[in-house]
Parts: structure tokens; sequence; C-alpha cells
């Protein structure tokens, strides 16, 4: 083997390792993106969550309208997912609103809208936290 072709396969060597670097870390990155998004979407759902299981025992009557506030002022829970070897911490804060959501001047426990704020905090990849708001209607006078 000649000098000349030394070179030549040398050059090819540093070729390939480049090419394979460039694409080993673009799956990384796509990798890394896709666990950012399953995150969001975790939290997401952990969000709607909790709404549907207040509406659900709003419902069947197992929460009285007027006893939302007191018992979602501030609660705070801690979720783990072993699936994800994640933990989310969920925030629930309700209030006394108009008709819009807005919060009351004055606290008003027969006012007839509610407002259940759920926010999900958790592991760094979650850069920013998820909250979803519902506001609730006293149906039955």
């Amino acid at each position: 083997m000649s000098m000349w072709e030394m070179v030549l396969a040398l050059f090819a060597v540093v070729l390939f390792t480049s090419i394979s670097l460039s694409y080993n870390q673009a799956l990384w990155t796509q990798t890394d993106y896709l666990n950012n998004a399953t995150l969001v979407v975790q939290a997401n759902y952990i969000c709607h969550s909790v709404l549907d299981e207040i509406d659900a025992k709003l419902f069947s009557k197992s929460y009285s309208f007027l006893n939302i506030v007191s018992m979602f002022r501030d609660s705070t829970n801690v979720v783990y997912y072993p699936h994800l070897k994640q933990s989310f911490n969920i925030k629930i804060t309700a209030i006394d609103s108009d008709s819009l959501g807005f919060s009351l001047p004055s606290p008003n426990p027969n006012s007839l809208f509610k407002t259940v704020t759920v926010t999900v905090s958790g592991p760094s990849a979650l850069r920013h936290n998820i909250s979803l708001k519902r506001l609730y209607t006293k149906t039955n006078m």
C-alpha cells in the first residue's frame, strides 16, 4: 500500500466518522425533543384528569358546589410516574369568581361561579409550567 492510498483511506475514515457523528447527534436531538413533548403531553393530561375528577365528584354530589373553594384553596400534591421516571408537582387553586373567571374583590361563598386552576410543574425538561383553568357554574338553585 502506497502513501497516497493510506492518505485516501485516512480521509475516508475521517469522512465516515464525521457523518456518523452528525447522524448520531441529530438522533439524540430528536430523542430529546420527543421526551420533552412527552412531558408536556403528560402534564396536560394530569391537568385534565384533575379537573375531570372534580367534574365527576360534583355531578355525583360527592362535592358540594359551595365547598369547592374551601377544599381546593391551595392544594398541592406530588405524583410520580415510574414509566417516565419523573415526578410532577400539582397545585390546585380555587377562587370565587365572576362569569368571566376573574377573582371577586371580596370572597363570596354564595357566588354562582367558581374558578379552579390546576398548575403542573415538574422536571427541568418541562421548561414552562402547564396550567389549565375551568369555570364552574352553579346550575341548581
